[in-house]
């Protein structure tokens, strides 16, 4: 797992983060790893008097009775990602996932595993998010209810083994590494997306 040191300006969160998920075993409070810009673009100057907003996130590896799991694009680019967004005020992470899953996908679903915490630092915005891994899977499906910005990006769902879409996520990866991105939460988004998977996976295995 990626952990690297705290920037200034970074106060402890975790007690943020326990009131923030339903969820006390080990694994699903288990920070998997924290990201910063230089991580992903190197050229990013030092900056240290930056207050932190924290943004709060869940994102979810959802598997269908043939055991594909749900990846979200759009006709802006060529990237997918899990499905999840912003938690909502006096909203639980548990509650997040399950609404973020019927407006994206159009899904109810059966929360099964907690994958553990990822945190990055997004210093074009000045936010700390912090999102929170869970697997489900699929009880029934209707029609997906996207947001005004989802549907004007022409969001939509598209169904992966988790062979394929771990492959589909090296790649992105690459991309991302090389700089050959150029949108910028798509980056941060693509490496943590593709760690949640890799722990789905992990706990598929066992």
């Amino acid at each position: 797992f990626i952990t690297l040191s705290f920037p200034v300006g970074f106060s402890p969160f975790c007690s943020r983060l326990n009131s923030m998920s339903n969820r006390n075993d080990e694994k699903g409070s288990e920070i998997l790893m924290t990201l910063y810009d230089k991580d992903i673009f190197p050229n990013t100057p030092n900056v240290t008097d930056v207050v932190w907003k924290d943004r709060p996130t869940v994102k979810v590896v959802l598997f269908n009775e043939q055991n594909e799991i749900a990846l979200l694009g759009n006709k802006i680019n060529d990237f997918f990602l899990l499905p999840g967004g912003g938690i909502e005020d006096n909203e639980s992470a548990l509650d997040g996932i399950i609404r973020e899953c019927r407006e994206e996908t159009g899904c109810e679903i059966e929360i099964q595993d907690a994958l553990g915490i990822t945190e990055d630092f997004r210093l074009r915005d000045s936010k700390h998010c912090i999102s929170f891994g869970y697997s489900a899977k699929v009880i029934s499906c209707g029609t997906p209810a996207p947001t005004e910005g989802e549907a004007n990006i022409g969001a939509y769902v598209k169904w992966l083994s988790l062979p394929e879409a771990m492959e589909l996520f090296r790649l992105q990866e690459e991309k991302v590494r090389a700089g050959e991105v150029r949108f910028y939460n798509t980056c941060f988004n693509t490496i943590r997306d593709s760690l949640f998977i890799r722990r789905a996976q992990d706990l598929v295995q066992q």
